[in-house]
């Protein structure tokens, strides 16, 4: 018996990426405030900051996803800025994956830095992975969207402090190891090409992030 599958919606794929992106953005206020206490964080500075660099990736993200305006609003409307949005130690362990017990003691340096740390891989892993399962049902296609994907996760990786080139070649290896297995083995229920679409793109990514770990 065939598999039936709902459609596939444009606004839950923006939700997909937007969700990562939101939690990047929290983190990144965290760090930039020093990561010694939440108290001390404003995201509605945060983003104003960083709000040219947050343009020209959503720009790019628009274009992996051939997202429309009404979709990418979404992203300005519920992103919490512009509403006074606190960054919540609840929040913090959502994006960590509760690397610490509830209740995290968040004025603690270590703690911080700990679930820190865990999110931002967590978060950019997660995001890897919505604009590969966008990039493969929508967009540019094969030939363009792995080298802006790179792009955003490189500048995603930037708005948390971590500036390092190699950080999208390890979300890249965190996103196959924690994703590709469980997608691509056989008895996976999938819709028909996907497997091999999440192929494609996995073989077009490890390409694009070698060429540029070569030429660094």
């Amino acid at each position: 018996m065939t598999e039936q599958y709902a459609p596939i919606s444009e606004t839950g794929l923006g939700y997909d990426v937007f969700a990562p992106l939101w939690g990047i953005l929290e983190l990144g206020a965290v760090t930039a405030s020093g990561a010694r206490s939440l108290r001390d964080v404003s995201l509605e500075a945060f983003v104003a900051a960083r709000r040219d660099e947050l343009d020209s990736l959503l720009e790019l993200v628009r274009d992996i996803g051939d997202f429309t305006g009404e979709t990418m609003a979404v992203f300005e409307r519920q992103g919490g800025w512009n509403e006074g949005r606190e960054v919540t130690a609840e929040y913090l362990m959502l994006y960590s994956g509760c690397i610490e017990a509830y209740p995290p003691d968040t004025d603690d340096p270590a703690v911080l830095r700990r679930m820190l740390h865990m999110a931002g891989d967590l978060q950019l892993t997660t995001l890897m992975h919505a604009l590969v399962g966008t990039a493969t049902v929508r967009g540019p296609g094969l030939q363009a969207a792995p080298g802006l994907i790179v792009t955003v996760v490189r500048m995603a990786g930037s708005l948390l402090g971590v500036d390092d080139e190699r950080v999208v070649s390890d979300v890249f290896r965190m996103w196959r190891v924690t994703f590709l297995p469980d997608l691509l083995r056989p008895d996976a229920p999938a819709r028909e090409g996907a497997k091999e679409s999440f192929r494609r793109y996995a073989h077009a990514l490890e390409d694009v992030i070698d060429r540029d770990d070569r030429s660094l």
